[in-house]
């Protein structure tokens, strides 16, 4: 009797556990997948103006304050940077002439040196250049920039060796901001 019981008892227990396992292997029906997408934000935000002051022809000057490039998207970003020339003048990427001027850029933490510009990794031109670990770059640079991160952009500017004109000008500098 003893043994009936038992095998009575194994044998309900086997089922139970038997009827737990396969109610655990089953799934709903249907089943959700949550689906999340977010559209890539690429914007950069600049400060200034930069005030050169009165300057003499001939002569280079490094900005005494830089404009802060922020990050205002929600994507890493790498920056081109490209001038507008004033009336009467023309950038080059070499000592100007008479009537040429030099516009350089160069991320970095603090003021650099006047020195530390080079023309061919600094010089501004009309047409959009990307930055890259060499151009316009210093101790920062304007690749991969994580979203919100600031970079500190300094300018350096190398007047006309001679010029007609005089009164103010004004050099538009555009940051453009893309994918890496």
């Amino acid at each position: 009797m003893f043994t009936i019981r038992r095998s009575v008892a194994l044998i309900g227990l086997s089922l139970v556990l038997i009827l737990t396992s396969s109610h655990a292997a089953l799934a709903a029906n249907p089943s959700n997948i949550t689906v999340t997408v977010m559209i890539q934000n690429l914007s950069v935000s600049t400060t200034g103006p930069i005030d050169f002051g009165v300057v003499t022809a001939g002569s280079a000057t490094v900005s005494t304050v830089s404009s802060t490039v922020t990050n205002a998207g929600n994507v890493a970003e790498t920056y081109s940077i490209n001038l507008t020339n004033p009336g009467g003048w023309t950038a080059v990427q070499a000592a100007p002439g008479s009537e040429e001027y030099c516009l350089g850029a160069m991320f970095n933490s603090a003021q650099p040196a006047s020195g530390g510009f080079v023309y061919a990794d600094h010089a501004l031109t009309t047409t959009p250049t990307s930055c890259s670990a060499t151009k316009f770059a210093g101790n920062e640079t304007g690749v991969s920039v994580p979203a919100s991160a600031a970079r500190h952009l300094w300018f350096k500017f190398e007047a006309p060796s001679a010029t007609t004109v005089t009164n103010q000008q004004t050099v538009v500098a555009t940051v453009t901001a893309s994918a890496p």
